[in-house]
Order: C-alpha cells, then structure tokens, then sequence
C-alpha cells in the first residue's frame, strides 16, 4: 500500500473516531450530530425496506439520465463553439457565470411543458451539468497539437469525421475532466430538485427526515449518499488515468485568434435578440403563468426597483455573496499553497477534496442549518464550501507547475516560510489566482442562491423561493435576470483582469 493512500485512510478513521467520541460524550448539543456507528445502524435497518431502494432507483435513473444528455449535448456544442470563434467570445462571460444562474427558478415552466413528473428533474440535472462538458471539450480542443489537425486535411476527412476519429479521442482528457465535473453538477442538480420542489426521490427523503426531525435517518441517507459518491470517485479517478496513459500528454495550441472588440459586440447583441425573441415565443407557447414575457418582466423589474423592501434583499445577497467568497478564496488560496508546497501532503489531500467537491453539497444544507441555524451565516458557510474547494485546488495546481528555481532561491536567501509565501509564492500564481477567484465566484454564488431558497427569510434566492410558491412568474424572471446580469458584468470585469495579467 502506498503511504498517501495509508495516510488517507488513517485520517478518515481518526475523524470517525473524533465524531463518534464528541456525539456519545455530549460535546455538542443534543441532536445536532448522531454518532457514526449509530448512523450505520440506521442505514442498515433502511436498507432492508423496499421504499429506500425505490428511492435511490428514481434518483440514480434521473442522474444517468441527465448525465447521459449532459455529455452528448456538451461534446457536439463544444465542437460547434469551437468553430465559431466570434460566436464563442461573444458569450465567453456567459459560459463563466453560467453556475451563477438560479435554474430552479425554471421549474414551474418545466411542469407546464412536461407535465408533472420526473422529466423537470432530469432537465434541471442536465442544465448544471451541461456547461462541465462544454468547457472540457473546449479546453481540450484548444490544445490539440497542429499536426493531427494537418492529418486529417491530408486524408480529406469531413468536419463530422474529423470531429469523431481525431479531434475528439485527442481531447478525451480534458473532455473526461468535464464528464467527472459533469457528473457531481448532475447529482446537484436532480438532488437539489427533489429538495426544494418535488414529492419523491433521495434528495426528498432527506428533505422529509430535516424537516420531521428525524436526524438518524437524515445522518444515514447522507452518509449512503457519501459512502456512494466516494467510490463512484474512486473508480473514476481511476478510469480517468487509464485515458490520460492511452491519450498522452496534451499540448497547447494558438489556434484559438484573437476576435475584435466591435465582432464580440455584435455578435453579443445578435445573441442577445435570438434570447428575447425565444423567451418571447416560449411565452406565447405556454403562457403567463408559465414564464412572463420580455416586456412585462422590464417593467416589473423597474418597478421592484422603486421600492425600500427590494433593495435590501440585494443588500442581504451582496452582503452573503462578498463575505463567502472573500472566505472561500483567502482560505482556500492559504490551505492550496501550504498544502502544494509539500508533495505528500498534496498527494494526500487531491482525492478527498476531490471527493468532497462531487458530493451534491445542496444534501449537506440540513447540516448548516443544524450547527449555524437560519440567518446570515448560514449562507454564508454554505457558499464557502461550494468556492473553497475549487480554490484550493487551482492554488495547489499552481504550485505544482510553478518554476522550480523560485523556491530553491527563496532557501537559498533563508526566507522563512511566511516570507517565502508572501514574496516568492503569491506573485508567481497571481494569475492563476485571479482564475481561481473567477471560478469561485460563480460556484459561491450559486451555494448563497440554494442557500437563500433553503431556509431564509430575506436575498434574492428567498424572492425566488416565495414567487414559486405563490407562481408569480414575472418576480421570478425579473429577480432571474438581475442576478444574470451581476453575474456575466462581474465575470467579464475577471476575464479581463486574467488577460490583461496574461499578456503581461
């Protein structure tokens, strides 16, 4: 056994250990955690009825299913983006605040046009999981050495067989990086539907147990869904290194050009009419209490905008969202470098965070509210652990790939370790921060947005939450819009900060 993979499993047994000690010795209030063998117990007794495995079945069928569509639909549009470079700029700000938007929020049109059964859920899963294709398929398409390029022009191949035998499997990597991505944003998705709006499922069953304070079970459905996602990760991590072994290394390719200013504007503003006139036409298809059209959404829009009431909402929202992510990214940009400056302990820590970060944190909530109560912290936390780990990990890659030399210079001159962070580190991965930052943003906004849906009483998320309640479609599009809008003009302030910084 290797002596990170024993490191690992002596930390998961010593924090079993600690847990199982607070919860017998009372350390922590009642009810607020049940002890790990008591969990097991549980989830033992669950397992023998028929009503738990009809339940993980619904969900696990709406999970594949989702992920199935998220990775065919993900790899032919990141094939088609990547030919049309205008189209791609033009919504590149898009694509990073996608996870920013409130999808839940589509629920109800969902009912109306499929009805009310699984099918919203499952086009909620595909929504979060989508975008993790696209971008891995993007990513690996910019990187595709010229030279396979150059052979399939030689052989005449067609852009669909082109597509197929060389620029694809040459991708695989990167589009494998978006399917493992995919897969955790899919189980997000279809959990997090089940929480908040639906009447049957895993994610409900949690829900159910939170809210009739039946904590046992809660802690034994959570633990069943850690115990699955952890080896779902396990045997995709391994799955992942087989395709890298067979792919080889990726290089980089400049293919990608550079598109003006005026070519972006247009081609976001002809974006931006084809997305009014199909909201225009989905309106006329399914109706006012199903989505509210363009116009009456402005309006009601600028009429929230008159009032006290609306604009302390956005306070609560801005005020969540700026305190979890400046957490997520001070203590995720702190831990990554500390972790990646030791070799050991970055091959410890990689696979749990990994694991942590697939596990649909929306099942975690009941746990927050538990231990932080409804209010402010709560989201708070909540958005923090959706940014943190990502953070982390973008700071532990940047260490890795660092230049050498830097650290040896900083031993060589004696530096002590917080020098050594503060001079040398934290300037050599400004960069690669600024992107962890960007990434972050989008990821902590999304948790403050469940968050606020969950369990509060004030924030956009909580408007959202209440206008599906009460079906008033013009709030829910109108709140929809404004935290689209935040989202894309904050990202394209990021973007271009990472490229000036790029160029420099």
């Amino acid at each position: 056994m290797r002596l990170a993979t024993l490191i690992r499993i002596i930390i998961v047994l010593a924090v079993v250990l600690a847990l199982e000690l607070v919860a017998r010795l009372g350390w922590v209030k009642q009810g607020l955690l049940t002890p790990p063998t008591a969990m097991v117990g549980e989830l033992w007794s669950l397992m023998h009825t028929a009503g738990f495995w009809h339940d993980v079945w619904f969900s696990a069928k709406a999970t594949v299913i989702a992920f199935a569509l998220a990775m065919v639909v993900g790899c032919t549009l990141g094939v088609v983006l990547h030919g049309l470079p205008r189209f791609r700029d033009a919504i590149e700000p898009l694509l990073s605040s996608y996870y920013a938007l409130p999808f839940f929020a589509l629920y109800p049109l969902f009912v109306v046009l499929m009805g009310m059964n699984q099918s919203p859920i499952i086009l909620l899963g595909f929504l979060y999981g989508v975008m993790a294709v696209i971008i891995g398929t993007l990513s690996g398409l910019d990187r595709i050495p010229k030279v396979l390029r150059r052979t399939g022009r030689i052989h005449q191949l067609s852009g669909l067989r082109e597509a197929m035998f060389i620029s694809l499997p040459a991708a695989a990597p990167h589009i494998f990086t978006g399917g493992k991505l995919a897969f955790g944003y899919a189980i997000t998705g279809v959990l997090g539907s089940e929480f908040i709006l639906a009447d049957a499922g895993f994610g409900y069953d949690i829900s159910y147990a939170y809210n009739n304070f039946e904590d046992r079970k809660m802690y034994a459905l959570l633990l069943f869904l850690l115990i699955v996602i952890s080896a779902l990760t396990m045997l995709i991590h391994r799955a992942e290194g087989a395709i890298q072994h067979r792919s080889g290394p990726v290089r980089s390719s400049s293919e990608h050009k550079d598109v003006s200013k005026l070519s972006k504007a247009l081609a976001a503003l002809g974006i931006a009419a084809v997305l009014l006139i199909a909201w225009q036409g989905v309106h006329d298809f399914a109706g006012t209490e199903a989505l509210a059209p363009p116009l009456q959404t402005a309006e009601h829009l600028w009429a929230m905008a008159g009032t006290d009431g609306f604009w302390g909402h956005v306070g609560e929202t801005a005020r969540a969202i700026g305190l979890a992510l400046f957490f997520s990214c001070a203590a995720g940009t702190l831990l990554g470098i500390l972790i990646g400056m030791s070799p050991i302990a970055s091959e410890v820590v990689s696979p749990l965070l990994v694991t942590l970060y697939a596990l649909p944190k929306v099942a975690l909530y009941p746990l927050v509210l538990l231990f932080f109560g409804i209010g402010l912290t709560a989201k708070v936390v909540f958005g923090a652990m959706y940014g943190m780990i990502p953070m982390m990990l973008i700071a532990m890659n940047a260490i890795r790939s660092m230049n050498r030399t830097l650290p040896k210079t900083a031993r060589v001159l004696q530096l002590s370790r917080a020098q050594t962070i503060g001079t040398v580190i934290i300037p050599a991965i400004v960069p690669e921060l600024v992107t962890g930052i960007r990434v972050s943003f989008s990821i902590t906004f999304l948790g403050v947005m469940i968050g606020e849906m969950f369990a509060s009483s004030r924030g956009l998320g909580f408007l959202i939450m209440n206008s599906i309640d009460i079906n008033d479609t013009a709030t829910m599009m109108a709140v929809t819009i404004l935290i689209a809008a935040f989202a894309i003009t904050v990202n394209a302030g990021l973007m271009a900060a990472e490229r000036s910084m790029a160029k420099a």
